[in-house]
């Protein structure tokens, strides 16, 4: 289904969703988040539904720059991106929330208010929470799963950008696939200056504590084992650029600790001198 433009006394209302029925309730929904003009992040009732609100206003500078890139056709705002993204990766079999609606309230031709809605992903808790209680196989079973998919997504040319663990949901231990992508706005299978090499320094920056030194391993093996079955494989360079990338972030915490939103200051990687040296495709 095309866009929706709604003229309305606030503003244009572009609204994008892929079921026609849910253009009334969101664009309803739309108008009096953005009359209020406050930030949200929580599950509401959409036409029977349970779904995820993720809105906010555009302000200052932030206003211009996304209106600049919309503009330019550079991109769209972060929530509209998003919303287009999770449907690029749910169209290709990858694991992520069920996108509904987004939309983008623009005055004077610069967007004022943002909104996304996905649909509620049952049975799914954060990663993070979710690997300590589970059993060292069933550890070892996620981090190959990440690995592979990890590989999938970078070889048709979609780098997530924001690839970090708390952006990653874990279904329960029935499914046969458990990883979730989330949080997919800052990325895409356009043009960025990001490479496959930062999702992956995201991924070890707090995994680095989070995993132990096998199951990092796993993961990465996963990984190049995936590069190769899908025709894109990649050899030990990367793994210098990961470490390089890594590097970069633990700099930026350093400079700005308020990023670590209370986190301990990551830890060294790689573990050993020995652990990148066989980590290479033949």
């Amino acid at each position: 289904m095309p866009d929706q433009v709604l003229e309305t006394r606030r503003g244009k209302l572009r609204i994008e969703t892929w079921r026609p029925e849910l253009l009334p309730p969101a664009a309803e929904l739309a108008l009096g988040l953005a009359l209020e003009g406050a930030s949200h992040g929580e599950f509401v009732a959409l036409a029977g539904m349970r779904a995820y609100l993720k809105a906010g206003p555009l302000r200052g500078t932030a206003r211009w720059r996304h209106g600049l890139r919309r503009a330019l056709g550079i991109a769209r705002v972060p929530r509209m991106q998003e919303y287009f993204n999770l449907c690029w990766l749910h169209n290709r079999h990858f694991q992520t929330p069920l996108p509904l609606a987004a939309g983008v309230l623009s005055r004077g031709g610069l967007p004022r208010y943002q909104f996304l809605l996905t649909q509620e992903v049952r049975d799914a808790r954060p990663f993070e929470q979710a690997l300590p209680e589970e059993s060292p196989s069933r550890r070892a079973a996620l981090l190959r799963e990440l690995g592979s998919e990890v590989a999938r997504m970078h070889a048709l040319g979609f780098v997530h950008h924001d690839l970090y663990p708390r952006n990653l949901l874990v279904l329960a231990p029935d499914w046969p696939r458990r990883i979730v992508f989330h949080d997919a706005w800052a990325g895409g299978d356009v043009f960025h200056l990001r490479r496959p090499s930062y999702d992956l320094a995201c991924l070890l920056l707090e995994g680095a504590d989070l995993f132990g030194d096998e199951e990092q391993r796993a993961l990465l093996s996963a990984y190049f084992e995936g590069r190769r079955s899908q025709g894109r494989p990649v050899g030990a360079r990367l793994l210098g650029r990961v470490r390089r990338e890594r590097a970069a972030l633990v700099r930026q915490l350093r400079r700005d600790p308020e990023r670590l939103r209370g986190r301990p200051m990551p830890g060294p990687w790689p573990p050993s001198e020995t652990f990148l040296s066989d980590l290479s495709t033949p």
